[in-house]
C-alpha cells in the first residue's frame, strides 16, 4: 500500500492513478489523518485477480472503524424491521 498527502496525490494524479490501475492502493492523507483510499476496480479483471490482488490485504484501525459503523448500522435496520412487522 502506497502512502501520500492530499497535496502530492493533486499534484501527481495521474501517476497515482497509473499505479492503481496496475494494482496497488493508495491511502491518502490530510494533516496526517486517513482521509481517503484509491484502490484499483475489480470490474476490470477476474475475479482471480482481483482475489489474487487483495489477498494479502490487511485491515487497518479505519477498515475496522468503517465496518463497525456498517454493522451497528445493519443491527439498527434489522431492529425497525422486526418492529415495523411486529405491529
Amino acid at each position: 500500500m502506497i502512502e501520500a498527502t492530499a497535496t502530492d496525490v493533486a499534484r501527481a494524479f495521474h501517476q497515482f492513478l497509473g499505479k492503481v490501475e496496475h494494482g496497488e492502493t493508495v491511502l491518502i492523507r490530510r494533516h496526517g489523518r486517513t482521509v481517503a483510499k484509491l484502490v484499483p476496480d475489480s470490474a476490470f479483471m477476474s475475479g482471480k485477480q482481483a482475489a489474487d490482488l487483495f489477498r494479502s490485504h490487511q485491515a487497518n484501525a479505519l477498515d475496522k472503524e468503517a465496518a463497525s459503523a456498517i454493522e451497528a448500522q445493519i443491527s439498527k435496520l434489522d431492529a425497525e424491521t422486526a418492529h415495523a412487522l411486529a405491529h
